[in-house]
């Protein structure tokens, strides 16, 4: 095991703005996105790429999976360089891709992998131990030179070799230094934990452990589990996150429990006599660049920046528009993992009309599509804006009615029909990067497309896309009917009964996502993507909290300049009470939430979430954090550190810059 390489993380007061595409802007060159020192840079005339090939997909591929075996799943992963085909693009990307177990059972063949994307899902149960050996093949970041920008500042491209200068690691420098975070899991944040301020360089390795909880103890004496659910696993080198899991680093973790969880008992990727079948949906977000013929993953720069040429698009288990077959009637359960990096999901279901549907395959014709509507083509045109969300709304009025029944990783009461009716605020449907939701889908015989509606926030719109085909025909399946109602899990009960203990508050905190703006910025001044008025540092702690704390909190969303965050919190879950002041309209225990905003203002938004959190089982360090992971890279991120006393001292010992 090699020892914990801990660089210098000071945050930077980089010169950023923000793009058309609400990505940021900055004023300085970053070392940039794809990895190999053999990559052909680009010139000064981007070509567009053509756009993702929407013609369906072969069926839908299931990732390969392995599963624990006597209370032990031991595998070794190794990280490389690898060439993918998704769509009609093929590229270079950094993937899991060699796969050992040591101990468990797989879905393939004498104990060794080799894949891409996405990884490989990892299947336990509580009690369960992972023991995750990561092996990082990747290229030394001294030596592997990144390709030239393309496309930036009106088409000029500039080099992009890396060095951070005096900002010690800038976004996209040191990319091929890499780490694993358990997104979702209630797990010791500790080494050889949870730990996202290790890092791994190239050529090096380290053995994580999570224990997943059984039978820990609850504030009112009881025992419970870690709750069944959806999780997945990527990434978390702060500045160099949103370069590796764009590039497609992730993986589900999929916990099951038979005996306390409603829905592992009636669904299964391999389902027994009496149970459904469910299929899991890895929803990756790539954004390519094409220069001089040569089609790459876009560079640190790309992103960030008003780049010319680039594309970003949606696909599944790295297919775009795969084929998910069903019968009528037939009800099947579909984990959907957000995995992407920056743009929001709106997901409903729509049926392709009889007419469009190619009787000899049951797809739909050539040259069909959902859409009558596109991305404004102006930023912050009221009409415009105006005439997307109403075809928008229109489309969704055509969806076929489905339900929900977990939001990252936690069951619901009772099955939530969707489209919602009576949503508080677009957060409680709308599904963020590192989001998750349960779907219980069932059709009537025809053709179907699962999409995403787009979203259109003025400086910044993503595109409709469909997602998925899904082709329902043959006898009729009523063998499993849709739950009336659900069971809970142990680990996050409600607060209902203020004097349950572990119901009453010990402490309420309030904090501020904000995009600061340097007086008298412009397209080279500086915008700072702050939390509490200050960027990342991993020598500051920024909530101190003691263990076995109930704790309320309010998080505000202001900002001189607009811009979406979707909030994340390692560890532990939390229950939504507020959304703007008012109550949302379902329940909703989530780790992973955009924050409100208040309509929409050519001036900016602004908005309210409220939530309570249990602080249990786990002290140590761990991070908040806006998971639009470019955001993040910036610095809108802070330390949580959890004691048994709430003394806390930093957990480096590193000086921090003033606030911007």
């Amino acid at each position: 095991m090699h020892d914990e390489n801990r660089h210098d993380k000071r945050s930077s007061g980089l010169a950023i703005s923000l793009d058309r595409r609400g990505f940021l802007r900055l004023g300085a060159t970053l070392g940039a996105g794809l990895l190999l020192p053999d990559t052909l840079g680009c010139g000064d005339d981007p070509v567009l790429p053509p756009p993702p090939n929407l013609a369906v997909a072969p069926e839908l591929f299931q990732p390969a999976w392995v599963r624990s075996q006597g209370r032990l799943l031991d595998i070794e992963v190794t990280i490389t360089a690898t060439q993918v085909t998704v769509g009609s693009y093929t590229f270079m990307t950094r993937a899991y891709t060699d796969v050992t177990v040591k101990q468990g059972t797989a879905s393939f063949e004498n104990g060794a992998y080799s894949g891409a994307i996405p990884g490989p899902t990892l299947l336990v149960q509580p009690g369960d131990t992972i023991r995750f050996t990561l092996i990082n093949n990747l290229p030394d970041d001294g030596s592997a030179n990144d390709p030239a920008d393309c496309g930036i500042m009106g088409g000029s491209s500039s080099s992009s070799s890396g060095g951070g200068g005096a900002h010690g690691h800038l976004p996209g420098h040191s990319n091929n230094t890499t780490n694993l975070h358990v997104h979702g899991l209630h797990v010791d944040p500790g080494p050889p934990g949870d730990d996202v301020l290790l890092e791994i360089p190239p050529g090096g390795s380290y053995i994580f452990v999570f224990d997943i909880p059984e039978g820990v103890g609850m504030p009112d004496g009881t025992l419970a589990n870690h709750p069944a659910g959806t999780y997945w696993y990527h990434p978390h080198v702060h500045r160099s996150t949103a370069i590796q899991v764009f590039g497609g680093m992730a993986g589900a973790i999929l916990i099951r429990d038979e005996a306390n969880d409603d829905l592992d008992k009636l669904f299964s990727p391999d389902p027994q006599p009496g149970q459904g079948k469910e299929q899991l949906l890895v929803l990756g977000e790539f954004m390519l660049q094409t220069c001089n013929g040569t089609t790459r993953l876009a560079t640190y720069n790309e992103i960030v920046t008003d780049a010319a040429g680039t594309v970003d698009f949606f696909h599944i288990n790295g297919q775009v528009n795969p084929i998910l077959r069903m019968r009528p009637s037939e009800v099947q359960r579909h984990r959907l993992i957000h995995a992407g990096f920056h743009l929001p999901v709106d997901v409903v279901y729509v049926r392709v009309p009889d007419d469009q549907v190619d009787p000899a395959t049951s797809l739909p014709k050539a040259g069909y599509t959902p859409f009558d509507y596109d991305c404004p083509a102006k930023k912050f045109d009221p009409a415009e804006h105006a005439a997307f969300e109403a075809a928008k709304n229109a489309l969704r009025a055509q969806s076929v009615p489905y339900v929900q029944v977990a939001t990252d990783g936690v069951t619901y009461a009772e099955p939530l029909p969707m489209p919602m009716a009576n949503a508080v605020s677009e957060v409680e449907y709308l599904v963020g990067p590192g989001a998750r939701v349960d779907i219980l889908a069932r059709f009537d015989a025809g053709t179907y497309q699962m999409v995403t509606l787009g979203y259109d926030l003025g400086f910044a719109c993503s595109t409709p896309q469909v997602l998925a085909t899904i082709v329902v025909e043959g006898e009729p399946d009523t063998s499993i009917q849709i739950p009336t109602s659900m069971k809970t899990p142990a680990l996050y009960p409600s607060f209902d009964d203020p004097m349950k203990p572990g119901n009453q508050i010990t402490n309420t905190r309030t904090l501020e996502f904000k995009v600061a703006v340097d007086p008298g910025a412009d397209s080279t001044a500086g915008y700072h993507f702050t939390i509490d008025g200050k960027e990342f540092c991993e020598g500051r702690v920024d909530q101190c909290v003691a263990l076995g704390a109930v704790e309320e909190w309010t998080i505000n969303n202001v900002q001189e300049m607009a811009s979406l965050h979707p909030f994340h919190i390692h560890v532990n879950s939390f229950l939504v009470t507020s959304i703007n002041g008012k109550a949302p309209a379902h329940p909703m225990w989530r780790d992973t939430i955009f924050l409100p905003k208040e309509g929409y203002d050519m001036n900016g938004f602004a908005g309210t979430l409220t939530f309570r959190s249990r602080f249990l089982h786990y002290t140590g360090s761990y991070v908040l954090h806006c998971h639009m992971l470019q955001h993040e890279d910036i610095g809108m991120m802070q330390i949580v550190q959890v004691e048994a006393d709430a003394a806390c001292t930093p957990p480096v010992v590193m000086m921090c810059p003033p606030p911007p």
